[in-house]
């Protein structure tokens, strides 16, 4: 999960392109976060070294966003690679929307390049490790006109675009991370310490000891779109149809939160029935303790874990209601106030996504 969006600054200077060398119809632009933990100065020079220096695109602030999304547009690239965590992904994907619907021109295919924290869309479609042979890999398969793409749905929540969003464990999990970041930063280990390990010290020094001292807070969560499914501990989805108003959960929060990717960070399955359907999203609600999660841990983070604790749905608008300010995410990205409210609704439509292999089958489902 990458806790910053902030994207700007200018295209790097270097060699030309052996893969786009020229603006045309498949020519590829590479935006990256400079915030991003894996975007370094080595990792700058190598895409403008692969890609055109022309078309890469450094970030380090929203108004250079959306400036970048306006030349990219114009240009008419076809392909566009997002280069941070899923933070990064979010920012982009939205301002690039932003302007393609101010132009009137179709959303370019884009793909991403796991160079965040998390990389919740990387590990999902299977995009490459960020080696020099990984980042080629990934650069040829976005120069080719035949590459495989799939359509994306994301939630709106916002309004803005993006693959989950939530409150709970996750939220304060992202809020430690930060923090946790902060310190090791101040203490001059930020080169030492890399993003898994800064994660790990987050999750084993503050979030689980809150977790298990904190009394849960209360949260209702309603449909308001149209007919809900709940999706059984076994899996199976019940063919009852819970209606606009049906409160689907009221209770104590560890977790309330939707998505339409299976992933978080690092592969962690946590919606593992995200995808089962692309006119819902999984919602997720559950109270369990620490100690049952801490250990069925192996079996949570891969998805497979069943419990009367987990409340699983399948919804296109719910409202999160929660009985005072928590922390809440959008698309890993932690939002800067406490929240007591939170609307989430399928998006209107898809995006295009370079699709490295086929998602995992839901094989949980009937």
């Amino acid at each position: 999960m990458e806790s910053s969006t902030l994207l700007a600054g200018d295209a790097p200077q270097g060699p030309t392109s052996n893969l786009s060398t020229a603006d045309g119809p498949f020519a590829v632009a590479v935006v990256l976060n400079k915030n991003a933990r894996a975007v370094t100065a080595r990792q700058i020079r190598r895409l403008a070294e692969l890609n055109g220096d022309g078309h890469v695109f450094v970030s380090g602030s929203i108004e250079d966003s959306r400036r970048f999304a306006t030349i990219i547009v114009e240009r008419g690239y076809h392909t566009v690679l997002f280069g941070g965590g899923d933070g990064t992904f979010v920012c982009c994907v939205n301002d690039l929307l932003t302007e393609c619907m101010r132009q009137a021109r179709p959303l370019p295919r884009v793909g991403v390049l796991r160079l965040g924290t998390g990389n919740a869309i990387g590990y999902y479609v299977g995009v490459e490790p960020p080696t020099e042979r990984g980042l080629r890999t990934e650069l040829a398969r976005a120069a080719e006109s035949e590459s495989s793409t799939r359509e994306l749905p994301l939630l709106r929540v916002d309004g803005k675009l993006a693959p989950f969003a939530g409150t709970g464990l996750d939220s304060q999990i992202l809020d430690d991370y930060a923090a946790t970041t902060r310190a090791i930063d101040r203490m001059g280990l930020g080169r030492v310490l890399g993003s898994g390990l800064r994660y790990t010290l987050a999750v084993g020094l503050r979030s689980v000891p809150r977790f298990m001292m904190r009394r849960l807070p209360q949260v209702e969560v309603v449909n308001v779109g149209g007919p809900a499914y709940a999706i059984g501990s076994d899996g199976r989805i019940d063919p009852v149809s819970l209606p606009r108003g049906t409160v689907l959960y009221r209770g104590p929060c560890t977790l309330a939160g939707a998505a339409t990717v299976p992933c978080y960070g690092f592969g962690v399955r946590i919606f593992p029935f995200a995808d089962a359907r692309h006119d819902k999203f999984q919602l997720r609600c559950t109270d369990a303790s620490a100690f049952e999660a801490l250990s069925h841990l192996p079996s949570v983070l891969r998805g497979t874990y069943q419990s009367p604790s987990l409340r699983d749905f399948l919804c296109d608008a719910v409202e999160i209601h929660m009985e005072h300010p928590v922390p809440m995410q959008i698309g890993g990205d932690i939002q800067g106030e406490h929240r007591d409210f939170m609307r989430i609704d399928l998006a209107d439509r898809p995006v295009r996504l370079l699709w490295p292999k086929p998602p995992a089958a839901a094989s949980a489902l009937p």
